[in-house]
């Protein structure tokens, strides 16, 4: 039982950088006003800014801006309860576009117990994921399935819809609006997800200069207040190598009063990724990954 756990939480972490960690620019990112907020801001119709773009073509833009680049990069997770006790984790993880699939390797530098497992990860055709994970502890590779799209891990707030590669076809569309949130202007998209999930309807803000994803808001059934919120504020994203990328994200249940933190530092986009370090002989080996300094 706690191998499974051990394999669950290595492979949770390194799919969690898959979707935080990366993004293939939707235009060049361009300063602006902190947009964190506890109310989703000023939405009110904006007549002489009708939108040109549908719904599905915006966060199709959005997510196409957040998942989806060559990065090397290091993350801590800071999970905190609802006392504010606080557990973390830190993975160096390397990712790359091969074929328009994303392929990720990480390797665990904390906590102690957790050190040098190694995940490979990479996207089939069939949007599924082929996932390795080496246990130092028995010098063996071992084949690993990841959960359910809705599951947390940790016990945390992060799930793996929040945090794998999403597409504007898992969604269909109530509408969308344009506003400001705080001092940006912003689209907020309305949809529902085309599959049962956990929630029954989610509201999206995103930038409208440059297609970041600055807020999520998720819905249950007959619900006025969002149950889970996700927070990428504009004050922690940062131009790279012509992507939008955010370095801090927070996810927040409102429900179970708990929080988690997302934390990206060292990052790198010009760092040289050569393809066949995404093999199981690279777990096999222990042999090194690219590091940002």
């Amino acid at each position: 039982m706690e191998t499974r756990s051990v394999l669950f939480t290595a492979c949770a972490v390194l799919t969690l950088f898959l979707a935080l960690g990366s993004g293939r620019a939707a235009g060049e990112a361009v300063a602006g006003m902190a947009t964190s907020s506890t109310d989703p801001g000023d939405f009110s119709k904006i007549p002489s800014e009708i939108p040109t773009l549908s719904p599905s073509e915006v966060l199709e833009a959005a997510f196409v801006n957040r998942y989806s680049v060559d990065l090397v990069t290091q993350i801590e997770l800071v999970m905190r309860d609802r006392r504010n006790q606080e557990r973390r984790r830190t993975i160096a993880a390397v990712t790359k576009v091969v074929d328009g699939h994303v392929y990720s390797i990480g390797r665990l530098l904390s906590p102690e117990y957790l050190r040098d497992m190694t995940v490979l990860m990479m996207e089939s055709e069939n949007r599924e994921q082929d996932a390795f994970v080496f246990m130092p502890s028995l010098d063996k590779v071992r084949r690993i399935t990841t959960a359910q799209r809705s599951d947390a891990f940790f016990g945390s707030d992060v799930t793996y819809e929040d945090i794998e590669q999403q597409r504007a076809e898992d969604f269909e569309f109530d509408g969308m609006e344009t506003g400001w949130l705080r001092e940006e202007s912003v689209y907020r998209i309305q949809a529902r997800p085309a599959r049962i999930d956990n929630y029954a309807r989610v509201v999206f803000t995103i930038a409208q200069n440059d297609f970041a994803l600055l807020e999520v808001r998720y819905y249950k059934r007959s619900a006025e207040a969002p149950y889970r919120i996700i927070r990428a504020p504009r004050e922690h994203m940062i131009s790279l190598g012509g992507h939008v990328l955010p370095t801090r994200i927070n996810v927040e249940n409102t429900m179970r009063g708990t929080e988690t933190d997302v934390l990206l530092t060292k990052m790198r986009t010009d760092v040289e990724i050569p393809t066949r370090i995404f093999s199981v002989r690279t777990l096999e080996s222990r042999a090194p990954l690219p590091r940002a300094r």
